[in-house]
């Protein structure tokens, strides 16, 4: 199934192949579960310890913090219209896991580009 989101974790792979430093920088790994009508329809994870980004959950490396949000407010995330510490209070970004190594993702998923 294809979701809007798909195009925000393509942008991130390609930032992540041009940026490898700023991947590693992070250095943690994070597992996104991306809902659709409320359940749940794709994983990503985002390896920054390797710098790469891949559909599915995590191969054979440790997650270290889990973030579950819907597919329209992944886009609204990335696109800056919604602020992630906000989705977060409000209950539209759930997190598990190492939270502050969550706040050091803000500048990667950040996306110029219309999607």
């Amino acid at each position: 199934m294809a979701l809007a989101s798909d195009a925000v974790f393509q942008k991130i792979i390609d930032g992540l192949k041009e940026n490898k430093a700023k991947a590693k920088a992070i250095n943690g790994v994070f597992l996104y579960k991306i809902t659709k009508d409320g359940k749940m329809a794709k994983e990503w994870t985002l390896d920054c310890k390797n710098a790469k980004a891949y559909e599915g959950p995590a191969q054979g490396i440790k997650v270290d913090t889990t973030l579950t949000v819907a597919d329209d407010d992944m886009v609204d995330i990335a696109l800056g219209r919604l602020n992630p510490q906000s989705a977060f209070m409000k209950g539209k970004l759930k997190i598990s896991g190492n939270i502050m190594l969550a706040q050091k993702l803000t500048p990667l998923l950040k996306t110029e580009a219309k999607l």
